[in-house]
């Protein structure tokens, strides 16, 4: 097979979908077949993903020039209009698309991935412009693609309530992964070192992900209200870069009465973002709603005793290893946070049932299970006839 990963939609700085890119990059050359050739599309500022494929024999890398197509309606342009020629030049058997959208037209057989139908679920916490665009590109993607990868079963389940059965489509779940070795604890030293570096001298409860209203914040600073005297050492840690419609989350911080005890960091290294997991006294993610939620993973690999939603994909990540509550209720968010804060027998239990669930999941699985997508894409595009005709 002659594949092409679509890297273009990715930003130099990783969160979510693109931390998952990334990974898939470093692991997707190792399932590769003897014959197989695999093109990674990048933009011309991507540094990091050339460096990992350096030397591979049957990675190719393909750049595009990010001073145009960092903007947004140029990048969707180049979608729709030159990367099928670049498929064609190429002869690429399958293109797979990361991030929702994929091209209407293509020479190749088409796999997408989507992390999530927020965009279809809860409209009102995206931005005008992606809810008038985004669920037209979903639905088509839904009705064009030959495979549609999801990185959970619940957002499976969710596509499936919501969108028309597609036949003779095939449909994968390729749970997202975590390197395990990238969050073991460090030594006291270096958490000492990191947190001083940061700033941070008291115990503290962590949130970490973008600062939007999806991420359920303004309960979080509530909930943090609730119990502040309860925990007079303790202070809230908002990390994250800012999001859609961040202001009215600020702005509850800058009016609390406990704001001297609150912080918004911005965006985080990951080595950054290991010290904070290592160092917190708890872990709150009560978003709304996720298509997987990869920081939950991510805390637990890092053994933070955790707290999220009973809603989505959350408890199909996070097992019976952390607090689940209804994410619209302050007084059970509160009430989780002073069972881990007033009991550390409590909170050292979901540690280390945390530490043991994320062994389950892995990049190389994602990757596998991404490589078993392009197959059956590539079989389902023999069977339309369509390869025989390119060739």
């Amino acid at each position: 097979m002659r594949i092409l990963i679509d890297f273009t939609q990715i930003p130099v700085r990783r969160a979510g979908a693109g931390v998952y890119a990334e990974n898939l990059a470093r692991q997707i050359p190792s399932f590769l077949h003897g014959d197989d050739l695999l093109f990674l599309l990048l933009q011309s500022d991507e540094l990091m993903l050339p460096q990992l494929v350096s030397g591979m024999n049957n990675v190719r890398t393909l750049f595009i020039p990010s001073c145009l197509f960092r903007n947004r309606l140029f990048l969707m342009l180049f979608e729709q209009f030159i990367l099928p020629w670049i498929l064609l030049n190429h002869a690429i058997n399958v293109v797979h698309t990361l991030h929702y959208t994929i091209p209407l037209w293509a020479p190749s057989a088409r796999v997408v991935t989507f992390h999530d139908l927020s965009m279809l679920l809860w409209p009102e916490m995206h931005t005008w412009g992606r809810r008038l665009i985004m669920p037209l590109y979903i639905r088509l993607a839904w009705r064009l693609a030959d495979v549609i990868i999801f990185v959970s079963a619940a957002t499976q389940r969710d596509a499936e309530e919501l969108l028309p059965p597609v036949q003779g489509r095939c449909t994968t779940v390729a749970p997202l992964g975590v390197s395990l070795d990238l969050f073991r604890r460090p030594l006291d030293a270096e958490l000492g070192s990191g947190l001083t570096s940061l700033q941070i001298d008291k115990p503290y409860v962590l949130f970490i992900g973008t600062i939007e209203p999806r991420k359920n914040l303004i309960r979080v600073i509530q909930a943090f209200e609730g119990i502040a005297s309860q925990f007079p050492e303790h202070i809230l840690i908002l990390a994250g870069k800012l999001g859609w419609d961040f202001d009215p989350i600020l702005q509850a911080m800058a009016r609390s009465p406990f704001r001297e005890r609150m912080r918004h960091l911005g965006y985080i290294s990951e080595q950054n973002k290991r010290i904070l997991l290592a160092g917190c006294a708890v872990l709150v993610y009560p978003s709304l709603y996720e298509g997987f939620g990869l920081p939950v993973l991510e805390a637990m690999a890092a053994g933070s005793p955790l707290i999220t939603s009973n809603v989505s994909s959350l408890p199909e990540v996070v097992g019976a290893a952390g607090l689940t509550i209804d994410p619209e209720s302050v007084e059970q968010l509160a009430a989780a946070m002073v069972q881990l804060l007033s009991r550390p027998e409590l909170a050292k239990k979901y540690s280390a049932l945390g530490q043991q669930r994320a062994q389950l999941f892995s990049w190389e699985n994602t990757a596998a299970e991404t490589y078993k997508a392009y197959q059956a894409a590539y079989e389902h595009d023999l069977r339309k006839g369509k390869s025989e005709k390119r060739n």
